[in-house]
């Protein structure tokens, strides 16, 4: 049992993975351990089933009996082209010829073999399927070395090196140029079928052979083209020499107006590399250079930020765009005042100014003609434009913002130049300077800007218009409304600020003060003096109540007399807290209301007098307050006095009196403890 043991056990065995496990999974099995000496024990937990399990575990042995094992020799360097995903040969095999299992080494150590398992018949077929596509690859892993000086190598990885792209997409050869880690950089690797790499090594040994035979050729360049060879520190000419094979370009030097250009190297290199300057310099000589007058203030505007606008120009244009240097003025002069010189008998005489353009007002453009004028044409929708804006000098805070926050948003939004009240100058401008299209989008959103603040200041001086009037002190209250509710809606609905003078300024303490617009300050007063009309009809009568029972009539928090001022719309004015003495209230509305009030309120009284000594307001809230009073029965008084009467007896309590001494629901008998000194 030992000896077959492991095709149980060992989770990497297919047998494991038979679908019989999934039926199993709720039993437990229990194997002994290596070190044990039990060969023939297994232990099942769980009794159910264990049938079933036991035929299961003596079954798996027998099929293992018919698996089997293969190894196959496979060099290593095929093993990578044998597992790529890309490929997918080895899943090919495995789709094809069923359950069978394939491991590559992992390492390069050890025996380099690569073993199958499965059913015999399936290894067996799946070997055959493996040897033949491993033929393949070796068939196709062919390589040959052809020694190759490293200064060709850029020349033959480029397109004019002979085609050697289109050779290889036909054929399906490989060619390997060494890489700066490799020693060998005087050699090129061919790797394909043995055919066709020695077809691409025969078309490489003529092109080499080519390339051996060293001539010179001469290419026609005007002389004033000859710097951009040596501009941007040679970058144009060391490009040339290293695609080109190492080429040797040699032109005029300074003071020799000589338009030839010599070429010497490799007879490929050397045609290739005349056809990629001519490729550069042809289109130079049918170039013109055009002037466009832009004034210097203009320029750094043109530019853009870091050169980004004029090169934009440029790139779209295909020309080249010369600024001029910027001039130090030594004297401060105008431009419209005339130049003075001396003739020679030292009189000054006065000269008009040239009329044409300025140096400094010149930008040159090379090209094509037609696209210098196109050129021209960018630049001079680039000039930009200047825009006033009246905004009045209050508002200018408003629009700069928090530290210029404002500003920097139109200035980022728009791309333009925003200039603020000069000093000296009109202080209700701000100049808006930038290209017509931005500018007038900017101006617009200034203008929308000052519209808007304008408005909001008009509407601030409206609302900040106020109105004092005089009305009683004893009013104030009435109107106000509890917590506040009436004045509440009053400001609400017509948007103003109601202020009552504070009580103790006997000057001013009948004063309320409104703030709003005018129509809606008149609106509010109105309204409170349409209450104040009501107030005045309204009556007051003062009842005088029990003390004993006026606890119970307002009920716990007020809950009680404050469903009395609700059911019949009055107000009722209760006496201050801690108030034992006086127990006097005072109802208020109109006259019908108050008698209602008064006589349900004097009914209260009547009752909780004839029921007897009422309750503390606290259990007269836990039973429902006073509105249910009246529903309730005399019997409830009486349960709650006769604790009072049993207390009211002359005789005392007895311990075996059930009534005075009640029992309690499962009671415990005492426990007893041994007396101790």
């Amino acid at each position: 049992m030992t000896s077959k043991r492991q095709y149980i056990v060992y989770p990497n065995r297919s047998l494991q993975r038979e679908s019989h496990v999934t039926n199993l999974n709720s039993r437990k099995v229990n194997f002994p351990s290596s070190s044990c000496n039990s060969e023939n024990n297994i232990s099942i937990r769980k009794p159910e089933n264990r049938e079933i399990c036991h035929n299961w575990i003596l079954s798996i042995p027998k099929n293992a009996a018919k698996d089997s094992e293969v190894e196959i020799p496979i060099p290593p360097s095929l093993h990578r082209s044998l597992t790529d995903s890309k490929k997918s040969l080895i899943g090919s095999i495995i789709e094809e010829c069923g359950k069978v299992q394939i491991h590559f080494p992992s390492n390069n150590q050890g025996p380099q073999k690569v073993i199958i398992s499965g059913t015999t018949d399936i290894v067996e077929k799946a070997k055959k399927r493996l040897l033949q596509l491993a033929e393949e690859e070796q068939a196709k892993s062919y390589s040959v070395a052809i020694p190759v000086k490293s200064k060709y190598h850029q020349f033959l990885m480029s397109k004019n090196g002979g085609n050697l792209q289109s050779i290889c997409e036909k054929t399906g050869v490989r060619i390997i140029f060494p890489t700066f880690k490799n020693k060998d950089q005087e050699s090129i690797t061919i790797i394909g079928t043995e055919e066709a790499v020695k077809n691409v090594k025969k078309v490489v040994e003529v092109l080499l052979k080519d390339l051996e035979d060293v001539v010179e050729d001469n290419i026609l360049i005007s002389p004033k083209f000859h710097n951009y060879f040596v501009m941007q520190r040679g970058q144009l000419l060391r490009e040339i020499i290293k695609e080109y094979g190492g080429v040797f370009v040699t032109f005029s030097y300074a003071g020799k107006q000589s338009t030839k250009v010599t070429i010497k190297g490799a007879k490929a290199c050397v045609e290739a590399a005349k056809k990629h300057i001519q490729g550069i310099f042809d289109p130079l000589g049918s170039q013109v250079t055009a002037q466009c007058v832009v004034p210097p203030k203009f320029h750094p505007f043109i530019m853009g930020p870091i050169c980004s606008r004029i090169q934009q120009t440029a790139r779209e244009c295909k020309v080249q765009i010369k600024f001029p240097d910027t001039e130090k003025t030594t004297k401060k002069t105008h431009p419209e005042v005339q130049e003075m010189e001396k003739d020679k008998g030292g009189k000054n005489v006065r000269k008009p100014a040239s009329t044409s353009p300025k140096k400094s007002d010149t930008t040159s453009t090379s090209g094509k003609t037609e696209n210098c004028k196109e050129a021209a044409q960018a630049l001079e929708t680039l000039v930009p434009v200047t825009a006033e804006v009246q905004v009045p000098f209050h508002l200018h805070p408003y629009i700069i913002g928090h530290r210029g926050s404002g500003l920097r948003k139109l200035i980022k939004d728009f791309e333009v130049h925003i200039q603020v009240s000069q000093p000296g100058g009109n202080f209700h401008i701000i100049s808006i300077m930038g290209l017509e299209a931005n500018v007038e989008q900017a101006k617009t959103k200034l203008q929308n800007q000052v519209k808007a603040l304008q408005m909001e200041l008009d509407d601030q001086t409206l609302r900040s218009f106020r109105q004092t009037f005089r009305l009683d002190s004893k009013y104030h209250s009435k109107i106000f409304g509890n917590k506040g509710i009436l004045i509440s809606q009053i400001c609400t609905e017509y948007d103003v600020t109601v202020h009552f003078s504070k009580k103790g300024s006997n000057s001013t303490q009948d004063q309320i003060t409104i703030s709003g617009s005018k129509s809606n300050i008149l609106g509010a007063r109105d309204a409170i003096m349409n209450m104040l009309r009501k107030i005045e009809k309204t009556v007051s009568r003062e009842i005088p109540l029990n003390h004993h029972v006026c606890a119970n009539i307002i009920g716990f928090g007020g809950k009680s007399i404050q469903k009395i001022m609700e059911q019949y719309h009055v107000d009722i004015r209760v006496p201050p807290k801690g108030s034992h003495t006086n127990s006097t209230i005072i109802v208020s509305g109109s006259s019908a209301n108050v008698q209602e009030a008064i006589d349900y309120i004097l009914s209260l009284e009547k009752h909780f007098l004839s029921v007897g000594k009422s309750d503390p307001p606290s259990d007269h809230h836990k039973r429902g307050g006073v509105c249910n009073t009246a529903a309730r029965t005399y019997k409830s008084f009486g349960k709650r006095n006769t604790l009072r009467n049993v207390k009211s007896t002359t005789h005392p309590p007895h311990l075996d009196n059930a009534e005075d001494f009640p029992k309690l629901k499962q009671q415990t008998p005492p426990k007893f403890h041994p007396w101790r000194p």
